[in-house]
């Protein structure tokens, strides 16, 4: 299908905006203050088959914006694999742990999948900064932790709404293990409840627009994002081009952490070496 400019422009900034009310309505619901006031969450639509990012929130936090991708494709690998529950609609699995794509455990991930006649479409997905999830001190920051059990509740992906209703079981379990457990529930149902309305935003914009020329939209977008990469990395030098940084300390001992890197390019690829860091 072949989309004029004008139209495939709207339905971008219309996948934008789905996110950016998301966004909004995360934060005006939930209690914590550190998502309430200080933002510290993000949403965005995520591909139904490889859960590559289609759209994300203006004002998303960049580092959500950045891993949300890749737990919505370990998500989908591990149903694949029968290692997590098939979904359903109005299913809504929550998932922090740090190694199946995320960052660390008070950055807890929603992910709703969404569907068009019985067919999953995409997934949406949304990240909120907990409080609390338990641990050997009250926020999660132990710096004398030397495993991640030590820093709270580590979550695989479960549901933790199915069809649309919460599992008390595993919320109970939740609570159970976190501080100030009274005031979570006000954020899941923010987190719940932006991604209901996501839900029903995008349902808007498919009736407005139809699935056939969204889904065209969205590969095209996805095609001119990666020549627009192709064309950047184009323009770098082969190199290597280095640079040195440092981490204040590593929490443990008071020194600087130095960490070297060295970008080379080759072709359309470029090559990360962090050897000396």
């Amino acid at each position: 299908m072949t989309l004029d400019p004008i139209t495939l422009s709207v339905i971008q900034a219309g996948l934008q905006q789905v996110c950016d009310e998301m966004d909004l309505a995360f934060s005006r619901a939930a209690f914590s203050p550190v998502i309430a006031e200080a933002n510290d969450r993000s949403d965005g639509i995520y591909d139904a088959v490889d859960g590559a990012l289609i759209a994300q929130g203006v004002g998303g936090l960049p580092v959500f914006v950045g891993t949300m991708q890749y737990s919505t494709r370990t998500l989908i690998s591990m149903i694949k694999d029968g290692r997590v529950g098939a979904p359903e609609p109005g299913d809504i699995y929550i998932v922090n742990d740090p190694y199946l794509g995320g960052t660390h455990l008070m950055d807890v991930r929603f992910a709703r999948p969404y569907y068009r006649d019985g067919t999953l479409f995409c997934w949406l997905s949304n990240t909120g900064h907990w409080p609390d999830t338990g641990g050997a001190v009250p926020g999660g920051f132990s710096a004398s932790a030397t495993s991640v059990e030590q820093e709270g509740l580590r979550l695989p992906p479960v549901k933790l709404f199915k069809r649309g209703a919460m599992d008390a079981e595993i919320y109970s379990i939740i609570c159970s293990n976190i501080r100030v457990a009274d005031q979570r529930i006000g954020d899941v149902k923010a987190q719940a409840a932006a991604l209901d309305l996501g839900a029903a935003r995008l349902d808007a914009l498919l009736d407005r627009y139809g699935d056939d020329v969204v889904a065209a939209a969205i590969g095209e977008l996805r095609q001119r994002a990666a020549a627009q990469m192709r064309s950047f990395i184009d323009g770098i030098t082969p190199g290597p081009h280095r640079a040195i940084a440092y981490v204040d300390s590593d929490g443990v001992v008071n020194e600087p952490l130095e960490i070297q890197l060295s970008v080379t390019r080759e072709g359309e690829d470029l090559l990360f070496d962090f050897t000396g860091s």
